[in-house]
């Protein structure tokens, strides 16, 4: 206790030295105490934060976020700020997941970076590319393809031969939901979806 008392002390002590030193001094105006640039240091660093987007605005450039604990966050980007694996910030839409990378200067938090959350896929699974599945619908004929969107979306359109089994469904049924896909446990499975499931 007592030394946070001197500390304090020899503080108060210093600031007000330097206000009469800057009033007696021209030019002395400019000092500034090492807690600040700390300070000022620290918010510079980039931080990450990972949430849904509730709203975005191109003309205004600044993106809401709802975070995992249904916190908000809103932050800048500019055009200094990097885009990881899209080409524009247009690809962004509400409700999908984004990681970003921030600063925080005058309260205010500017991306440094921005990249869609994708899911990790598990091991021993791979991600192929449409070409790729092209080339596979064409020359095996042990291959199930799944549309694990919405039915209602499989239902507008979907890949000729794929069957439909939600995602969501296979999350509701926990467990059980690994008997869907029994009968084709032989057979190479290919998932698709429109998004980040």
């Amino acid at each position: 206790m007592k030394k946070t008392v001197l500390k304090l002390g020899l503080s108060a002590l210093l600031a007000t030295n330097l206000v009469i030193l800057s009033e007696a001094m021209p030019g002395a105006e400019g000092f500034v105490f090492a807690a600040d640039t700390a300070k000022a240091e620290m918010q510079a660093e980039a931080q990450k934060v990972k949430g849904k987007i509730t709203n975005i605005s191109q003309k205004a450039k600044t993106i809401a976020l709802a975070k995992k604990d249904k916190s908000f966050f809103l932050l800048k980007f500019n055009d200094e700020t990097k885009l990881k694996g899209i080409k524009s910030t247009k690809e962004f839409k509400v409700g999908e997941a984004i990681v970003v990378n921030y600063t925080t200067a005058d309260g205010e938090n500017t991306a440094v970076s921005l990249e869609k959350a994708l899911v990790k896929l598990p091991k021993g699974i791979k991600e192929i590319k449409t070409k790729e599945l092209a080339e596979l619908l064409t020359s095996k004929k042990d291959l199930v393809v799944v549309d694990a969107r919405p039915t209602i979306k499989y239902d507008e359109s979907h890949i000729p031969g794929a069957i439909s089994i939600p995602f969501s469904k296979l999350v509701r049924m926990g467990d059980d939901g690994a008997k869907l896909l029994e009968k084709y446990k032989d057979r190479q499975l290919v998932f698709y979806c429109g998004g980040t499931t």
